[in-house]
């Protein structure tokens, strides 16, 4: 059904409010914005996405099953909705309700800059249960146990650990006084991802890069991990594009400016790259 012209500019404009209401983790209003989309234009597709995971995050898991049915209905491939819609199986079975995103996500909390920010796999993961429970863009932060850098959600839930090796230059780091800011990107089992970004480097470790394995040409030295999907629909897990995809920066239409497309690129440097770096600091 098409929307009817006078209809268009509003239903874009709520859109948009919907969409700032997310990012604010304003759960309610986002509901209801897009509740009213829907009464506008039944099959908007993007509004009724981002109306269950407004569900999901206000614990209201049979009307977010409800909202993703219809989604699948229409599309039965639609990966959101599938993806979404086995993470809320999972709370069902076990009894548990989404960990409610309370942050406010700041897009540019995921742009590369020059090996200050990358995009990190979880070893030895928590059960597909226990990350079901957290949404992307889900505040994380790290700590020291026993040797390892473990990754636990702001309730201290335990989400997983960072390879040994990437672990260990962090762990230095965070010693010597670097900060960093920490949030959940995908909660699929299979590859649970989180965002780390360097938001404070001490005089200590001036020289030193918290991820050898990204530096990059001054003309590129800038890359967005998050894609303006990522907060139309409450993506759950950002799509791996094709290598290079990631220099795309959205279109004007994109109404988060700084997002551009997902391309996942390791973040472990080899042995003798991240031993040079050392050299280079002292």
């Amino acid at each position: 059904m098409a929307v009817p012209t006078e209809n268009r500019l509003r239903v874009r404009a709520l859109a948009d409010q919907a969409i700032a209401a997310a990012l604010e983790s304003d759960w309610q209003r986002a509901a209801d914005l897009n509740r009213q989309i829907l009464e506008a234009s039944p099959d908007d597709v993007e509004a009724r996405n981002r109306h269950g995971r407004s569900f999901l995050e206000l614990g209201k898991l049979d009307e977010a099953k409800a909202a993703y049915a219809e989604v699948l209905k229409a599309f039965p491939h639609d990966p959101i909705a599938l993806r979404q819609t086995a993470r809320i199986v999972q709370l069902l079975e076990h009894r548990a309700k989404a960990n409610v995103t309370k942050s406010k996500t700041q897009p540019r909390l995921f742009i590369e800059d020059m090996g200050k920010t990358g995009i990190l796999r979880l070893m030895n993961p928590a059960p597909s249960h226990v990350l079901a429970k957290y949404s992307p863009g889900a505040e994380a932060e790290l700590r020291e146990q026993d040797g390892l850098l473990a990754v636990h959600a702001r309730d201290g839930e335990l989400l997983g650990f960072l390879e040994p090796k990437v672990g260990r230059r962090l762990i230095d780091l965070l010693r010597t006084g670097n900060g960093y800011v920490v949030a959940l990107v995908s909660n699929d089992h299979q590859s649970p991802r989180i965002a780390i970004r360097e938001i404070l480097q001490s005089a200590e470790n001036a020289h030193r890069i918290s991820f050898p394995g990204h530096h990059r040409p001054a003309e590129t030295k800038e890359r967005a991990y998050i894609k303006g999907t990522f907060f139309r629909y409450g993506e759950e897990e950002l799509e791996e594009e094709e290598e290079g995809a990631a220099d795309e920066v959205a279109g004007a239409d994109d109404p988060i400016g700084d997002a551009a497309e997902l391309a996942e690129e390791p973040l472990l440097a080899d042995a003798d790259e991240e031993d040079e770096e050392d050299e280079e600091s002292e």
